[in-house]
C-alpha cells in the first residue's frame, strides 16, 4: 500500500472516531479571553466634583418616610447611544411583591427588578438625566441602564446607588436596613456582568446552546473545547460574585439572572455551564489546596447554608444523606452572623461597615431601627447606623452576639486579626478573618474538655458574662479568675509533670481497693511522661490551638483549685457510675470511664503572647485568654489558651462506638435549626463536658472573681 493511502486510511478513521466537520465545536469562534477579562476599552473621564453632584443630589432628593423608597424608571429608546433619561418615583414598600407608586396617571402598583452590579471605583464621570437634572454616575452602572432599558416600552428598576439618596446618612441607615425585603419583593433580581461585548456574549449563547446535546467529539475537539475553560470560569465566577452585597441581593431574588452585554441568562443556564465546566475538567472542586471552599461560588451566594456547612464538614458536598430533601428547609434559610461573618474577607467592600450591614438579610438577626438592644423585647438587635465608625460597628456585633448566646464566645475570633487593627482588642476584625481558623476549631475538636472547653449552656445563669454599661466605646467590661501567669522558659525537665490532688490519689485509692491510677488493669497506657505523649500526637503541627505554641505556666492558686475540684468531679463520675461500689483487685473496672491529668505548669498560647501574661478565665467564656495589663484596670486581649491541657486515659473496657458517650443528639440535628451551625459544630458533645458546671460553682473558686476591662 502506497503512503498516500495509508495516509487516506488514517484520515478516514479520524473521520470515523471524530467529529463531523459540522461539528459545533469546530466552528465556535474561540473569544480573546484577556479580552474577556479586562473591562472593554472605553475612553477614561475624571469623575466630576462631589460638590456637583452634593447639589445635584439637594436638588433631586426629598425626605421619605421610613416605609418608603424610590424606584427609577427608564424611558425606553432605540439608539443605544441616547442619553440615559429617567424618572425617580417615591414608592411605598408595603405592597405584597410590588412597589406602590404614583405616576402621571395616577396611584398604582407596579412590579419592579432590582440590579446587582459592582460600583467600580469612585469614578462619578458619566452623566444621565433624572427628572430633568443631570447626575454623574460611574461608568459600569452607565453601561449597566444603557442595555438594560427597553426600546419599546419604560423599565422599572431599584439601583441603590440612585434609589437611596447617598449623601442622607440617616436615610442611607434606613434604606440599606430594607434592602433585603425590596429585593425579595421584586420580580428578578438583574446580575449586571461588566466587560461583555456582544461578540463574547454570542459565544456564550452558542455553547448553551449546544451543551445539552449527547454528540460526542474527539480529543481535538475536546482540546480545543479546553481552550475555553478560562472563557467560561470568567462568566461563572465574575467580579460581581466576589462583592458583599451580592451575597444578600442573590440570597433574597426569587428570580436571579445573569446579565452579559445584551445577552440575559436564567439561573438554570448558570448552573449548566457550571456542570459544563466540571465535565471539561473532570469534576472540578469548589475547595482549594488549603481545603477552604471558595465562598464566592454563586451556588453557595444562593445557599450560605451549603457554604459554611462545607467548610465545617469538608464531605458534605459529597454527602448526599446530608443534603437530602428533609434538610431542604435548612439549606434555603438564613443563617446566623457568625456563620455569615466567618468567610466575609472573602468577598469585597469599599465600606467596611458593609461586611457586617450587607449580610444582615440572609441572617437570623432581627434589624432594628432604634438601638442594639431592643426595647420591646428581651430579643437582641441590630442597628444599621453609618452614623456609628468601623470600630463601633465592629464593637456592635460582639455585643449583639454576647446578649443573644449569654457567652463570650466570640472572642475567640479574635485570634486571626492583625496586631495593628485599629480596633479594640476584643473585637473580631472581619475584613481580615481568616476561615482555616473556624475550619480548624471544628475538624481539631478544640472545643473539648481536653483543650480547657466549657460547655457555657450547660453551666446556666451563675456563668453569664458580666453586663455592659450604656455609652462605653471601645471597652468592654468582665469579670474574670486569673488561673496562673504565662512564663517564655519551659522547663522540660519539670514542666510536664502532672498535677495530681492530694484528694484525687487518696479519692482513687479508696475507690479501686488500694490501687493507684497507675495501675494499667484499670487505665492501660497510664504514663506519666506527658512530654513524650505531647509530642507523639501533635508533633510540630497540627496543635489544637492554630498558630499557638507551648508556653510555661506559673499557676495561681485559684488554678489549682480549679484543677483540683475538676479532677474530683471526674472521680464522682467513676463512683456513680460503678453505684459507689468499691472495685476491689483483681476485679477490673468495666464500662466506658475517663480520667484527665493535666501539667499545672504548660499551655498553649497564641504565637504572639509574652511572658507575664495572665491567664484568665472570664465569667460567661467557654475558654481561658491571655490578656496582658494596658494600664490601671485595663488589659488588652490576646488571644485563646489551652489550660489546662488535658490527658485523656480511658479505662480498659472503653468502647469508642458507644453512642451514649454522646452529650446530646446526632449531627442530624442541625437541620432541625437553620442557624448556628458553627456553634452547634464547635462543640463536641462528650459526657465529660460535665465535669465544669459543679467547678464553676464553687465558692472558694468563684470568690477569686475580679474585675477586667478590656480595651
Amino acid at each position: 500500500m502506497s503512503k498516500s493511502s495509508d495516509w487516506e486510511a488514517w484520515e478516514q478513521a479520524l473521520k470515523v472516531k471524530g467529529c463531523p466537520e459540522s461539528c459545533w465545536v469546530r466552528n465556535l469562534p474561540l473569544p480573546n479571553i484577556e479580552d474577556n477579562l479586562a473591562s472593554v476599552s472605553k475612553a477614561s473621564f475624571p469623575s466630576v466634583d462631589d460638590k456637583i453632584r452634593e447639589a445635584a443630589a439637594k436638588r433631586l432628593y426629598e425626605t421619605i418616610k421610613p416605609w418608603k423608597t424610590r424606584i427609577l424608571r427608564i424611558d425606553p429608546t432605540s439608539r443605544s447611544d441616547d442619553a440615559v433619561v429617567c424618572t425617580l418615583l417615591v414608592a411605598d414598600v408595603i405592597i405584597h411583591e410590588s412597589l406602590g407608586i404614583v405616576e402621571e396617571d395616577g396611584p398604582r402598583e407596579v412590579p419592579y427588578e432590582a440590579l446587582s452590579y459592582t460600583w467600580g471605583a469612585p469614578v462619578f464621570s458619566h452623566p444621565i438625566w433624572i427628572n430633568g437634572i443631570e447626575f454623574f454616575i460611574t461608568e459600569n452602572l452607565d453601561s449597566a441602564l444603557r442595555h438594560l432599558r427597553l426600546t419599546d416600552a419604560k423599565r422599572y428598576l431599584w439601583v441603590d446607588a440612585l434609589c437611596i439618596n447617598q449623601f442622607d446618612v440617616k436615610e442611607k441607615s434606613i434604606q440599606v436596613g430594607r434592602m433585603f425585603s425590596i429585593y425579595a419583593k421584586a420580580q428578578r433580581v438583574v446580575a449586571w456582568n461588566s466587560g461583555w461585548t456582544r461578540q463574547k456574549s454570542a459565544v456564550l449563547s452558542a455553547v448553551l446552546a449546544n451543551i445539552s446535546g449527547s454528540q460526542k467529539h474527539s480529543d481535538d475537539c475536546l482540546a480545543r473545547f479546553e481552550s475555553l475553560h478560562e472563557f467560561l470560569v470568567s462568566a461563572c465566577e465574575p467580579p460581581l460574585f466576589k462583592r458583599t452585597w451580592v451575597r444578600q441581593e442573590a440570597f433574597a431574588a426569587r428570580d436571579l439572572v445573569m446579565q452579559f452585554s445584551d445577552l440575559m441568562i436564567p439561573w438554570k443556564d448558570y448552573e449548566r455551564i457550571k456542570t459544563f465546566i466540571e465535565s471539561i475538567k473532570g469534576r472540578r472542586d469548589t475547595c482549594s489546596e488549603s481545603g477552604v471552599p471558595d465562598f464566592t461560588d454563586a451556588l453557595y451566594l444562593k445557599s450560605p447554608f451549603n457554604a459554611i456547612m462545607t467548610l465545617v464538614q469538608p464531605d458534605y458536598k459529597s454527602d448526599h444523606k446530608a443534603r437530602n430533601e428533609r434538610n431542604q428547609a435548612a439549606i434555603n434559610s438564613p443563617v446566623s452572623l457568625l456563620d455569615a461573618l466567618v468567610f466575609s474577607s472573602s468577598f469585597g467592600v469599599t465600606d467596611p461597615r458593609d461586611l457586617i450591614y450587607g449580610i444582615l438579610g440572609f441572617t437570623t438577626v432581627p434589624v432594628s431601627q432604634d438601638s442594639v438592644a431592643s426595647k420591646d423585647s428581651h430579643r437582641p438587635t441590630l442597628k444599621v447606623d453609618y452614623g456609628r465608625s468601623v470600630s463601633e460597628v465592629y464593637q456592635d456585633v460582639v455585643r449583639y452576639e454576647i446578649e443573644r448566646t449569654k457567652s463570650l464566645g466570640i472572642l475567640d475570633f479574635v485570634g486571626s486579626r492583625p496586631v495593628s487593627s485599629e480596633l479594640p482588642s476584643w473585637t473580631p476584625d472581619w475584613r481580615s478573618y481568616n476561615p482555616k481558623v473556624a475550619q480548624h476549631r471544628v475538624l481539631s475538636r478544640t472545643n473539648s474538655w481536653r483543650y480547657g472547653f466549657i460547655d457555657v449552656k450547660r453551666i446556666g445563669a451563675s456563668w453569664e458574662p458580666a453586663q455592659q454599661l450604656p455609652g462605653t466605646n471601645g471597652i468592654l467590661y468582665t469579670r474574670g479568675i486569673i488561673l496562673g501567669t504565662l512564663r517564655d522558659h519551659v522547663d522540660e525537665a519539670t514542666a510536664w509533670v502532672p498535677f495530681i490532688s492530694p484528694s484525687f490519689e487518696s479519692g482513687f485509692k479508696e475507690r479501686f481497693g488500694g490501687r493507684g491510677f497507675d495501675d494499667e488493669e484499670l487505665f492501660p497506657g497510664m504514663k506519666r511522661d506527658y512530654k513524650s505523649t505531647f509530642h507523639n500526637t501533635f508533633g510540630d503541627r497540627n496543635l489544637p490551638l492554630r498558630d499557638g505554641e507551648v508556653m510555661g505556666v506559673s499557676i495561681s492558686d485559684a488554678g489549682e483549685r480549679l484543677m483540683s475540684l475538676l479532677q474530683g468531679e471526674m472521680l464522682d463520675k467513676i463512683r456513680f457510675a460503678v453505684r459507689d461500689r468499691v472495685i476491689a483487685p483483681p476485679e477490673p473496672i468495666r464500662g466506658n470511664h475517663t480520667l484527665g491529668f493535666a501539667s499545672p505548669n504548660i499551655s498553649l498560647a497564641p504565637k504572639h503572647a509574652l511572658g507575664n501574661d495572665l491567664v484568665v478565665l472570664l465569667k460567661g467564656s467557654p475558654c481561658p485568654f491571655a490578656l496582658r495589663h494596658s494600664r490601671q484596670g485595663q488589659y488588652t486581649l490576646v488571644g485563646r489558651v489551652v489550660f489546662p491541657l488535658w490527658f485523656e486515659h480511658r479505662s480498659a473496657s472503653f468502647d469508642d462506638l458507644r453512642m451514649d458517650e454522646r452529650a446530646w443528639s446526632s449531627n442530624n440535628a442541625v437541620y432541625t435549626e437553620t442557624s448556628d451551625i458553627l456553634e452547634s459544630r464547635f462543640i463536641w458533645p462528650e459526657k465529660m463536658a460535665s465535669i465544669w458546671k459543679p467547678a464553676l460553682q464553687d465558692a472558694e473558686f468563684l470568690g477569686a472573681l475580679e474585675d477586667f476591662q478590656l480595651v
